[in-house]
């Protein structure tokens, strides 16, 4: 169970079987389906690929299929013990086609199975990103337009982000750093229920996006709801149901490059050598 808070109103949410997520507010038992059922069902609609290797790093975790293609995920935050291991499956991935790592991207699954689950779904997307055509290239912020007296609320610290964004009306969410910068408000997330209601534009990352919804609901008077990471699946449409009007990713022009860096511990600010960023806009 996780529960969260909605503006004054209190969720508590259950995972159920198959992905589904029941949630009370005020008693009321209501069902949603869980944004990591959507995004896994829509990779076993497609054909079973293969996979090649599998990687997980303090910063990322890759998939690599066998015909090159590469998708990522943020790796946990959470340690793992050095003498179990992150997983007992340990070895075994490359088994396991496309269809079946995906369904790891499920809540009854541990945190770092769920992020292998991710970038297998990012990597069947990244095939299939390159023949659509309702994306823009470019940074996000340019389709944003952040006004000077709007309210920012971003989830979690983006380095690269901080001073393009840094003024009065900038909060940001993150248990790491709470508090340890005087310039910036930097607020624990337990504080995101007050605070969300008075967002003109909230910044979430992918490992928020299953509670999509709910910050939506809580941030109902926000202009623009944004899940932006070069990790954010491409593929917009679940996102823009759950109440997102931006999501922001990109695409890897050059996935072995890639790879060989992220294995050497790269960040996301090498990561424009060897690929685009996107930017996928709700219509009115």
């Amino acid at each position: 169970m996780f529960s969260t808070a909605v503006g004054a109103i209190g969720f508590k949410c259950y995972y159920k079987a198959h992905g589904q997520i029941s949630c009370v507010q005020n008693g009321v038992f209501t069902m949603a389906e869980s944004l990591f059922e959507e995004l896994s069902s829509h990779v076993a609609s497609k054909p079973p690929l293969q996979v090649h290797s599998v990687f997980i790093g303090q910063g990322f975790t890759t998939v690599k299929l066998t015909d090159g293609v590469v998708g990522l995920a943020q790796t946990p935050m959470t340690r793992f013990d050095t003498c179990i291991g992150a997983t007992r499956l340990s070895g075994s991935f490359t088994r396991y086609n496309t269809r079946e790592l995906a369904k790891f991207l499920s809540p009854r699954q541990s945190a770092h199975l769920r992020a292998i689950g991710l970038a297998t779904v990012n990597a069947v997307l990244q095939k299939e990103v390159k023949n659509r055509t309702d994306y823009v290239e470019g940074d996000f912020l340019e389709f944003v337009k952040v006004r000077p007296h709007e309210n920012v609320a971003m989830i979690d610290y983006y380095t690269t982000k901080i001073e393009s964004l840094k003024s009065p009306h900038l909060t940001i969410f993150d248990d790491r750093l709470s508090g340890k910068r005087k310039d910036i408000t930097i607020l624990p997330i337990s504080t995101l229920p007050k605070r969300l209601p008075q967002a003109d534009v909230v910044i979430v990352p992918p490992s928020f996006m299953d509670q999509l919804e709910y910050l939506r609901k809580s941030a109902s008077k926000a202009r623009h709801i944004v899940v932006v990471h070069p990790t954010t699946p491409p593929l917009p449409e679940p996102f823009f149901r759950r109440g997102a009007t931006i999501v922001a990713s990109m695409i890897i022009t050059e996935p072995e490059h890639l790879l060989r860096h992220v294995v050497e511990g790269a960040g996301t600010t090498l990561f424009k050598r060897f690929c685009k960023k996107i930017v996928f806009m709700k219509s009115d």
